[in-house]
């Protein structure tokens, strides 16, 4: 049954009825091996699809629904899509997870469309690899009205009504959910195996959950069916060298940096310890990307194990920032192991993006990148002495299928590599990664896109990716994610500014700050605290006390004890 536009927007149907999200049928596609013939399999009712070369069987119990295949002779399967038929109202607001932590993610009207890279001239986005980062490349943006997909959960509301679709499962696939206002149908799709599937196999293609109520029980029921749980880590709150220096970092200025962080307005607290973690991090800069062990010594005479124990020295627990499943075109690691590198179709070295010189992939399945990994992250943490990783760009590690494995199973297999890299007491803060692939496994993990020097960058720049740099965006998906926080692991909203040499307003840079404070696990900055004004130094320490009434409320008392009280009102 089919639902057009104009009886689904009249339909005010509450979400309690069968037309929310209510199964309708099953579509299977598969390559027969024996015969080389690809097959379609379509079914109107939600039953068992029995084929001569697989059953198909889909299974709807409570709020789970389960889709189950065996194999009767061999075959590769190439999609298996559950068919929900969703009656959307002119009022709905429709959320669907962007595809990795960068990518744009908000609530939408189930009538506006999604634009992808359309409209970019397809030699800039090869000259830029702007489709590196995004979905761009195996999933299609049709940029109709009422078509929209994300990844992994999507939501559904209706004022305090809302219906959440999420997988319960991404190590065997990554899920694609696509909605189509238009005809009133929802597709859930997880990816098949990358590999031929043998006779007598039995095989689970996917499980969801589909849960109805307000925004907060649909999160909550869905974690609880999923039975992920984030990992006990306390808040963050502290300094990062980035947007203060970007890549030009020395042993240096990160002395200074350190130095500057704990100001007359701003003292160490030391009531923050017992319920947060001060974070000293590291960011790009400290060597060529991909060469992780070759620290410049122009910059960094005496390494990196020196600053670790003068940053413990100030109160700080020491951090550093890696990107472990690619390299730079300049790097050394580039130009002596060819081998490395995941390749394309063509055998050419498959790029990530335009960062650095380019980056450029590599092969996650390759014993010896295997090898290099562990032994980055074990120097890292070991012998450096580094407590927490900001582990970035890891979408590098599923560029593309291969060694039979599909994205989601080398998503989850290069998630489970770095936990054995640095063990369970070091801290991971994922970035640059498909969210589902992180729930459980990373302490802490970026939601957004990094934020800018100023509200939305330049207007050429709004037309390229959903990944790109912004501020804006950024706080938007500080918001859009916001239930993610304490559920899948601590929420990283990027940083705040204070400081003025921003093109930010003050009302922008107020609104970041208390967004961060209020709706993330994570708090910090890469301004020059000694440069802080006494307002500057008012609107933080409001907010560090937003942040601590949110985790440690019994200890607010201690807080303001250390810290000045300037007047500021600190509910926002």
């Amino acid at each position: 049954m089919k639902t057009c536009e104009s009886e689904a927007r009249a339909s005010g149907l509450p979400y309690g009825a069968r037309t929310a999200m209510d199964p309708i049928g099953l579509r299977l596609e598969y390559l027969d091996v024996e015969t080389d013939v690809t097959c379609t399999v379509e079914s109107d009712s939600f039953g068992p699809i029995a084929d001569e070369s697989v059953d198909l069987v889909a299974r709807l119990d409570g709020e789970v629904l389960e889709v189950e295949a065996k194999v009767l002779r061999p075959i590769v399967l190439k999609g298996v899509k559950v068919v929900l038929r969703h009656a959307f109202s002119s009022d709905e607001l429709v959320l669907m997870n962007g595809y990795q932590s960068w990518t744009d993610t908000r609530e939408m009207p189930a009538w506006e469309r999604m634009r992808g890279l359309r409209g970019v001239l397809p030699s800039v986005v090869r000259r830029w690899a702007l489709d590196g980062g995004g979905d761009y490349s195996f999933v299609r943006y049709t940029g109709k009205r009422g078509e929209q997909h994300g990844f992994t959960y999507a939501t559904f509301r209706r004022g305090e009504g809302a219906v959440l679709v999420g997988s319960l499962d991404e190590s065997h696939g990554f899920t694609l959910i696509h909605a189509d206002a238009n005809v009133g149908e929802v597709t859930v799709e997880t990816e098949p195996p990358a590999r031929e599937l043998d006779e007598g196999e039995r095989l689970v293609l996917g499980r969801y959950a589909i849960c109805r109520g307000t925004l907060d029980t649909c999160y909550d029921r869905w974690f609880e069916l999923s039975g992920v749980h984030a990992r006990s880590a306390k808040p963050i709150v502290g300094y990062t060298s980035w947007y203060r220096h970007y890549g030009d970092i020395t042993e240096e200025k990160l002395m200074g940096d350190l130095t500057d962080i704990d100001t007359a307005g701003t003292p160490v607290v030391k009531s923050l310890g017992k319920w947060a973690d001060r974070l000293f991090q590291i960011d790009d800069g400290y060597c060529k990307v991909g060469d992780w062990l070759d620290v410049d010594k122009r910059d960094f005479p005496h390494g990196l194990a020196p600053l670790t124990e003068r940053i413990r020295e100030r109160g700080f627990m020491p951090g550093l920032w890696v990107a472990p499943y690619l390299c730079e075109r300049d790097s050394r690691l580039f130009k002596e192991r060819p081998d490395w590198l995941l390749r394309d179709e063509a055998g050419e070295p498959v790029p990530t993006g335009s960062q650095w010189s380019g980056g450029f992939a590599l092969d996650t399945l390759n014993v010896d990148v295997r090898s290099y990994v562990l032994e980055v992250l074990q120097t890292m943490t070991r012998e450096w002495g580094f407590s927490l990783l900001k582990v970035d760009f890891l979408f590098a590690a599923c560029m593309r299928p291969h060694g039979g494995m599909n994205r989601g199973e080398l998503m989850e297999d290069a998630m489970k590599l770095l936990r054995t890299g640095v063990g369970d007491d070091t801290l991971i803060l994922g970035c640059g990664v498909p969210l589902g692939s992180a729930f459980g496994v990373v302490d802490y993990c970026r939601i957004g896109c990094d934020v800018g020097l100023d509200w939305d960058d330049v207007p050429y720049m709004r037309t390229l990716h959903r990944e790109r740099v912004s501020t804006r965006l950024s706080l938007q998906n500080t918001r859009s994610r916001a239930p993610l926080d304490g559920r899948a692991f601590g929420n990283d909203p990027d940083v705040f500014f204070l400081r003025d040499d921003v093109n930010l307003t003050e009302a922008q840079r107020e609104e970041l700050l208390f967004a961060n404070a209020n709706l993330g696990s994570v708090l910090l900055t890469s301004d020059d605290k000694d440069q802080w004004t006494r307002a500057m130094r008012k609107h933080y320490n409001a907010a560090l006390r937003v942040f601590c009434r949110r985790f440690a409320p019994d200890m607010l008392d201690e807080l303001n004890e250390t810290l000045p009280t300037h007047g500021v009102e600190d509910g926002r």
